[in-house]
């Protein structure tokens, strides 16, 4: 069907009911048949883009401002978009360790949005739900964050966690995504569970007494399996940022 379908009015002409009709099917459905398209309203009720939740401090987060890309969200039909970084409120969280849900939350008067959290994902009048992250009792866990509108890199389709390894061992993870991931990144610590102080390194190659320098990665459509080096100092890790023969990696891959 043609768009739009009305059409400019001159001075003096009287209004026709079918004009007023094609103004409103324009606005409403972009000028296409009601049985034929949802309105533009429920179109858009779940649009979110440039939204991504970044770890701010150990009990904030935040949602950072980029003039060329302003976060932007539908939020229970109110169109809204930040004019600065969306930081969520010191002492938000608290009691034992669970996973608290983020909102994106509007206030009537205003046209922009900020952050609030709770540990029931249960949307409201005025919220959208936007992620979720782990609070150990006393901190968050960065790791944990998980953006549910997307961003930049959305969240990894699969997540091993960390686990300890070792020189001269094979690891395989079942990755479940059901095809050969796109994108795998490892990552090796230090320690068990990393926190904002503890610096992670990508691995690319671990060093083995009898062949050298290689790389310790590769997948297909089931696993992801890593075998590392067997030299007792860099059989985990070869970096100019550090050399280990032991420590934690975590895997992320994106179908």
């Amino acid at each position: 069907m043609t768009y739009p379908l009305s059409s400019d009015v001159s001075s003096g002409q009287p209004t026709a009911y079918q004009h007023y009709n094609n103004l409103r099917s324009d606005a409403l459905y972009l000028g296409q048949p009601a049985a034929d398209s949802v309105s533009l309203g429920a179109f858009l009720q779940r649009y979110a883009d440039n939204i991504k939740l970044e770890y701010l401090d150990t009990d904030r987060l935040r949602v950072p401002f980029v003039t060329t890309r302003p976060p932007t969200i539908m939020i229970q039909g109110a169109m809204c978009q930040a004019t600065a970084n969306v930081d969520l409120p010191s002492n938000s969280f608290s009691g034992v360790a669970a996973t608290w849900y983020v909102f994106a939350k509007r206030t009537p008067g205003s046209s922009t949005f900020t952050l609030e959290v709770n540990t029931s994902s249960a949307e409201t009048s005025t919220t959208r739900l936007i992620g979720e992250v782990y609070w150990d009792g006393s901190h968050l866990n960065p790791g944990t964050i998980k953006t549910y509108t997307g961003g930049a890199l959305p969240s990894a389709d699969y997540d091993s966690g960390w686990f300890a390894v070792a020189n001269n061992q094979t690891y395989t993870k079942a990755h479940s995504l059901g095809q050969p991931p796109r994108l795998v990144v490892l990552l090796h610590s230090s320690v068990a569970s990393p926190g904002a102080a503890n610096e992670l390194v990508q691995v690319n190659v671990a060093f083995d007494d009898v062949s050298g320098v290689n790389s310790i990665i590769g997948w297909e459509g089931t696993n992801i399996l890593i075998t590392t080096g067997s030299n007792a100092t860099m059989g985990t890790l070869l970096s100019k940022r550090r050399i280990s023969a032991a420590g934690y990696y975590r895997i992320f891959a994106w179908r």
